[in-house]
């Protein structure tokens, strides 16, 4: 079993949104850095100027990297996600523990054809973002397919268990309503 790769316009996704993001940030700095300019140090000025050389190289390398680990793999059996650029996460979710299942996408994603899909357990959630729309609405049918299984295996073998449950119980109380009379008429 394989992990997936992503599709190459996730990687141009994941560049545009870092993008967003680094500009805003780059924004705000540059705007404190007029606002305050007589009444900042140097040093601080510098520090400033030091983050956002930063950020913009975080927004060149860091899409890349991202891309470069994210892998996502689905079964019979689990649904996992491996992504992160610094320390790589894998997140394995065994599909007979979902309990809620979201497809979304929001204005970025839905300007690439791409979509998110959130899978709730009762112990968290895992997150498989930057998916083809029709990759993510397969993945999304099959686990609505597998949990609706999984359902009514467990519905059948709960009715069997209190169907047979019951049967055996009052068996026992017959026997038990036997011996007893068997006593009875064993001691007159």
């Amino acid at each position: 079993m394989d992990y997936r790769k992503l599709n190459k316009k996730a990687m141009t996704c994941m560049y545009v949104k870092t993008w967003i993001a680094s500009i805003m940030w780059i924004v705000m700095f540059v705007a404190c850095n007029i606002l305050l300019k007589g009444e900042m140090p140097d040093v601080v000025r510098g520090i400033i100027y030091g983050v956002v050389i930063l950020i913009v190289m975080y927004s060149l390398i860091a899409p890349k990297i991202r891309y470069e680990r994210y892998r996502f793999l689905l079964t019979e059996e689990e649904f996992a996600v491996r992504k992160g650029l610094i320390v790589v996460k894998t997140e394995i979710v065994p599909i007979e523990r979902l309990h809620k299942i979201e497809v979304s996408s929001g204005p970025v994603f839905r300007a690439f054809g791409l979509k998110e899909i959130k899978v709730t357990t009762a112990g968290g959630e895992i997150n498989v973002s930057y998916l083809e729309n029709e990759v993510a609405d397969k993945i999304a049918e099959h686990l609505k397919i597998r949990i609706n299984t999984i359902a009514v295996e467990e519905r059948t073998v709960q009715q069997e268990n209190e169907l047979f449950g019951n049967e055996h119980q009052e068996l026992q109380v017959t026997d038990l309503q036997d011996a007893h009379m068997e006593g009875e008429h064993g001691a007159e």
